[in-house]
Protein backbone atom coordinates (compact mmCIF):
# COMPACT_ATOMS: atom_id res chain seq x y z
CA UNK A 1 0.00 0.00 0.00
CA UNK A 2 1.67 3.26 -0.82
CA UNK A 3 0.25 6.46 0.59
CA UNK A 4 1.07 9.64 -1.11
CA UNK A 5 1.17 13.16 0.61
CA UNK A 6 1.56 16.65 -0.90
CA UNK A 7 3.89 18.60 1.45
CA UNK A 8 5.27 20.67 -1.14
CA UNK A 9 3.94 24.10 -1.07
CA UNK A 10 4.13 24.60 -4.40
CA UNK A 11 1.25 21.91 -5.05
CA UNK A 12 -0.62 24.56 -3.37
CA UNK A 13 -3.26 22.47 -1.44
CA UNK A 14 -4.93 23.49 1.76
CA UNK A 15 -3.65 21.49 4.80
CA UNK A 16 -7.57 19.88 5.10
CA UNK A 17 -6.81 18.42 1.42
CA UNK A 18 -2.95 17.46 2.47
CA UNK A 19 -4.33 15.28 5.48
CA UNK A 20 -7.56 14.31 3.42
CA UNK A 21 -4.85 12.25 1.05
CA UNK A 22 -3.72 10.15 4.13
CA UNK A 23 -5.67 6.94 4.46
CA UNK A 24 -8.99 6.88 6.51
CA UNK A 25 -9.02 11.14 6.16
CA UNK A 26 -10.55 10.74 2.66
CA UNK A 27 -13.61 13.00 4.37
CA UNK A 28 -11.33 16.12 5.14
CA UNK A 29 -11.71 17.34 1.63
CA UNK A 30 -15.42 18.51 2.49
CA UNK A 31 -13.83 20.63 5.23
CA UNK A 32 -11.47 22.95 3.55
CA UNK A 33 -13.17 26.59 2.43
CA UNK A 34 -10.08 26.88 0.05
CA UNK A 35 -12.85 26.92 -2.65
CA UNK A 36 -11.98 30.21 -4.68
CA UNK A 37 -9.84 33.06 -5.27
CA UNK A 38 -9.74 35.98 -2.87
CA UNK A 39 -7.79 38.91 -4.34
CA UNK A 40 -6.43 41.62 -2.28
CA UNK A 41 -8.49 44.42 -1.77
CA UNK A 42 -7.83 47.40 -4.62
CA UNK A 43 -5.73 45.12 -6.90
CA UNK A 44 -6.12 43.79 -9.89
CA UNK A 45 -3.37 41.23 -10.03
CA UNK A 46 -2.20 40.46 -6.55
CA UNK A 47 -4.00 37.16 -4.48
CA UNK A 48 -4.58 37.36 -0.81
CA UNK A 49 -5.72 33.67 -0.64
CA UNK A 50 -5.14 31.46 -3.50
CA UNK A 51 -7.92 28.66 -3.95
CA UNK A 52 -6.73 25.20 -3.21
CA UNK A 53 -4.95 23.38 -5.89
CA UNK A 54 -6.40 20.13 -4.82
CA UNK A 55 -8.07 18.30 -8.35
CA UNK A 56 -11.18 17.66 -5.98
CA UNK A 57 -12.32 21.58 -6.56
CA UNK A 58 -11.90 21.23 -10.21
CA UNK A 59 -14.58 18.94 -10.88
CA UNK A 60 -17.97 20.51 -12.28
CA UNK A 61 -19.83 19.46 -9.13
CA UNK A 62 -17.16 21.46 -6.97
CA UNK A 63 -16.26 20.08 -3.24
CA UNK A 64 -17.63 16.58 -3.12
Amino acid sequence: MTTTLATDTADGLSAECTLAQRQDYGYMHRDCRRTKDIPLPHSSRVLLVRRCGCSCHRKAGGLR
